[in-house]
This record gives C-alpha cells, structure tokens and sequence, in this order.
C-alpha cells in the first residue's frame, strides 16, 4: 500500500512538473511575440523611409536631370523582369523613364533600376539590391562597371571578354560572367519595354 503511494505521488508531482514547465514556456513564447511585434512595430516605418529613400536615389541616378517621378502601369503583356515605371520629368517636361526590373544573378535575384530618354537612349543604371559573390559578381554595383551602361544609343546590349569594340558591348566582370550576363539581361528587357509600350509618348 506505502509503494502504491509513493507510485501516485510521484506521478502527480511528475504531473505537476510537466504541467509548471508547459506554463513557463507558454509564457516565455507569449513574451517574445510581444517583444518581437513592438520591435517589428518600431523599426517598421524607419524600414520603409530607408527603402523609400534608396528607390528614390535609384530612379535620380539612372536619369539624372529629372526632378520628380511618377509611377506608371505595368503593361499586363509586359517582360515578366519588369517591376516598375516610373516616368521622370523636370517643370512639365518629361525627361524619361525610369523602369525597374529584376533579373536572376549568380546569388539570387539582382534589381536594377534602368533610365531610359526620351530618344530611346540608355541615360544610366542602378543596382538597387544584389547578393552577388564578394570581390566578383559584387562588382556589378560599382562605378566601374555600372559606367558602361551610360549615355549609349543602342537596341540591346552584348556581354564579351574582351574590351569593347562597339557601344552595343559590354566587358564583363571578370570571374563573373554570369552576373553580367544577367545585368545586360535586365537592361535589355527595359529597352525592349521602353521601345513597345513608352516610345512617343505611348
């Protein structure tokens, strides 16, 4: 009969514990969702002014003289990379577009921000986010690189090797070809959007 009870005891305090223990880690798991939601809360709106400034400072630097950008529709039969148009003007004059696109890299998905003039030639590039390899595919955010891109009358643009011989070619990066390809990909389909749905005035 005493081991009986021992038997009873020991399973209600077993009981007990289990119980104590679950009760801990609901409350735990209660406080950091609170905790996490007042953070997510908090850092919202500075997240969305910090995304806000760097789209803006894209769409200024692929068409540098525009002042103002208003966003356009989306074709519905458009290149499944383009994102976004925005169309850039300076007082009442329209200076160009300025069409976002997003385009398969070697890391992951590479968004470009592409201006494009009122005559069809390609103004600048931007690269808004990239998550190429460092010191190779990562290169396709600098100056050097990007330059390439500016001020070309140009249909459509070729990846080579070799330094360029026309405005329609671009050197890659060296070790990343892939990245590059990848970059004049985004470009190009931004051309094509800006021939089919935006030259004259469309």
């Amino acid at each position: 009969m005493g081991t009986a009870n021992i038997h009873i005891s020991a399973s209600r305090q077993n009981r007990e514990k289990i119980l104590r223990l679950g009760g801990i880690l609901c409350l735990v798991t209660a406080v950091t969702g609170i905790i996490l939601g007042a953070v997510y809360s908090i850092t919202l709106e500075p997240i969305r002014r910090t995304q806000e400034r760097l789209q803006n400072e894209a769409l200024s630097g692929a068409l540098p003289g525009a002042e103002a950008f208003t966003p356009m529709e989306v074709a519905s039969n458009a290149d499944p990379m383009v994102q976004g148009i925005h169309r850039g003007s300076s007082g009442n004059k329209t200076v160009g577009h300025s069409i976002s696109v997003t385009t398969k890299g070697y890391g992951g998905p590479i968004q470009i921000v592409v201006g494009v003039a009122e005559d069809g030639a390609l103004r600048a590039i931007q690269i808004l986010s990239q998550s190429e390899t460092p010191g190779l595919g990562a290169k396709s955010s600098t100056p050097a690189f990007l330059g390439q891109y500016s001020n070309k009358k140009v249909e459509r643009l070729t990846v080579v090797k070799a330094s360029p011989a026309v405005p329609e070619e671009v050197q890659a990066i060296s070790g990343a070809t892939i990245t590059s390809n990848a970059v004049s990909d985004g470009v190009n389909a931004a051309l094509a959007h800006w021939r089919t749905h935006l030259a004259g005035g469309k």
